[in-house]
């Protein structure tokens, strides 16, 4: 277009020389217009170009802000990626804690299922206990008019209870007619070889008149004592030096069933008081052998055939001995 336009003036400086008529003045007009409407163009296509300059202006400017907004997206990401991970690292510790927390239920749960069971076998034990100690109760009362007697000598067709009621009327004093049930021997042999015989009273009143009597077995070998369960046998012999000791010292002393109360109150063992009683015992035990001659525990002898006479004012002096 430059090169047209310069062309057209050209033409008109050439026309100027050559001729001055009217007619080359109308061909410069008319170059002049061409020059003109061309320059109209240019100036269109120039107003246009400003306008696309104003338009990439502009879109330079969107492409600036787009790459602003797309930094800040970069950087917004960039903190959510970080987001994610410190929550996946909150994810990762919950589910720690979480597996943690389910193994000390599960503890719990198994421990809670121990304890319940501990408790139903203490209760069963406690429960068990009680029926021990309401059977050792009932067993107790069941002997509670019995009397063991022991150093009564053995002889084969033996009448225990005719036995029984001879050495109660010349060891004992006992004049009055005792009721009894029944009579027999048991138990493990004594010290003179014989099982002791035990025998059921029908009145306790005459029980406890046999027992007001035994004082009178001092320094003999026999024995008369109240029958009670193993269990409460075993207590009380424990319990027989104490009582023997608090009796020699003063001191006012009952035994019942296997609790020892001592002007008043119960006693309550000790180790040490233990050891003191064992050694108490064993001290009376040598002073009533010296004294009674007895001699230590033997086997039950080989028996030896004895005719003995069945009328009650003619028999052995040594047939109960």
């Amino acid at each position: 277009m430059a090169l047209n336009t310069k062309s057209l003036i050209e033409e008109s400086k050439k026309a100027m020389e050559q001729s001055d008529n009217d007619s080359n003045m109308n061909k410069i007009l008319m170059i002049l217009e061409k020059i003109d409407v061309r320059q109209q163009k240019l100036e269109d296509k120039l107003s246009k170009i400003d306008e696309m300059s104003h338009s990439l202006s502009q879109m330079c400017n969107k492409i600036t802000e787009i790459e602003t907004s797309i930094s800040d997206l970069v950087k917004r990401n960039s903190l959510i990626e970080k987001s994610v991970e410190d929550i996946g690292g909150l994810l990762d510790t919950v589910v720690e804690r979480c597996t943690s927390n389910k193994k000390e239920i599960e503890n719990m749960k198994r421990r809670n299922t121990e304890i319940e069971r501990q408790i139903e076998n203490d209760n069963l034990k406690e429960n068990f206990k009680q029926i021990e100690h309401s059977l050792l109760d009932l067993r107790c009362r069941s002997m509670k008019n019995n009397l063991i007697f022991s150093g009564l000598g053995f002889q084969q067709n033996e009448n225990c209870e005719e036995k029984l009621r001879r050495f109660m009327h010349n060891e004992l004093g006992i004049e009055f007619h005792v009721e009894l049930g029944n009579v027999h021997r048991f138990g493990k042999p004594g010290l003179n070889g014989a099982k002791p015989i035990v025998a059921r009273f029908l009145y306790r009143k005459e029980l406890e008149a046999v027992l007001r009597n035994t004082n009178k077995l001092k320094g003999k070998s026999f024995g008369v004592n109240e029958q009670f369960p193993e269990e409460i046998e075993t207590r009380r012999k424990k319990l027989y030096p104490v009582l023997k000791k608090a009796r020699h010292e003063g001191k006012q002393v009952k035994l019942v069933r296997d609790k020892l109360f001592i002007n008043g109150k119960q006693y309550q063992s000790t180790e040490e008081e233990q050891n003191i009683a064992s050694e108490y015992r064993e001290t009376l035990l040598k002073n009533n052998q010296k004294q009674s001659g007895a001699s230590p525990p033997v086997p039950p002898r080989p028996f030896k055939r004895t005719r003995t006479q069945s009328s009650d004012t003619n028999y052995e002096e040594n047939e109960y001995v």
